[in-house]
């Protein structure tokens, strides 16, 4: 079978832009990462995000099942381990190293077993690291989920804050995230991309139509106990 990172995200398909670099700051100053700190991003992918933070003084790892995204951990400048997550591999990346923040984009829809990656989160971050997790908003992307054949688990806002909570995680907030950067400090442009999105169809493709409507849920929980 053909790597997914090569089919789903090769340069014609999804060519690089400069969102992942404002993507990278605002989820940095959102939930209060700092210069110094360790971040491991699991399902590193294109590690176009996590290239970002590494600019931003951050301590970066990656790990992902996918031979192909050590390339791009290493272009990147990120710390890299071919690993496999699942309850039957005992065995910890980077030698059970913890991390101050453990970062996941479009990734946890692809689980079969979300709660295990939660608990081995928790077990894998520092006293007070933070999980921050994003992941499409099923609400609005019903018509569209199982688009990809590798989607496997939708989450809610109401799920997302369940499984932080099964996962014992503290001050746990969960929201509806447009990737949109404008929305984000914007007041008028996020009132229209709420009214544009009640009238847009799926599977729209130009850049304003589409992130209208394609939410996703962003998310942090804090390992303090």
């Amino acid at each position: 079978m053909e790597d997914y990172i090569s089919v789903e995200y090769n340069d014609e398909k999804r060519p690089q832009t400069s969102y992942p670099a404002k993507l990278a700051k605002y989820l940095f100053i959102r939930f209060k990462m700092q210069t110094g700190q360790s971040i491991l991003e699991v399902g590193s992918g294109r590690s176009e995000v996590l290239v970002h933070f590494k600019k931003m003084g951050m301590e970066t790892y990656a790990i992902d099942s996918a031979n192909s995204a050590a390339e791009f951990a290493n272009k990147a400048g990120a710390s890299f381990e071919l690993y496999n997550l699942s309850p039957e591999n005992s065995k910890e990346p980077f030698n059970g190293k913890k991390f101050d923040v453990i970062f996941s984009k479009s990734f946890i829809e692809h689980l079969h077993d979300p709660i295990y990656f939660f608990e081995w989160s928790k077990s894998n971050l520092n006293y007070n690291g933070k999980l921050i997790s994003l992941t499409p908003d099923w609400e609005s992307n019903t018509k569209i989920f199982y688009d990809d054949v590798t989607h496997v688990k939708p989450f809610t806002k109401v799920s997302l804050n369940q499984i932080l909570e099964l996962g014992n995680f503290k001050e746990i907030e969960v929201f509806k995230f447009r990737q949109l950067p404008i929305t984000w400090s914007n007041p008028f442009a996020l009132a229209m991309s709420k009214l544009t999105s009640m009238f847009t169809p799926p599977r729209v493709n130009q850049k304003w139509f589409r992130w209208s409507r394609e939410l996703m849920l962003a998310s942090v929980g804090k390992n303090i106990n």
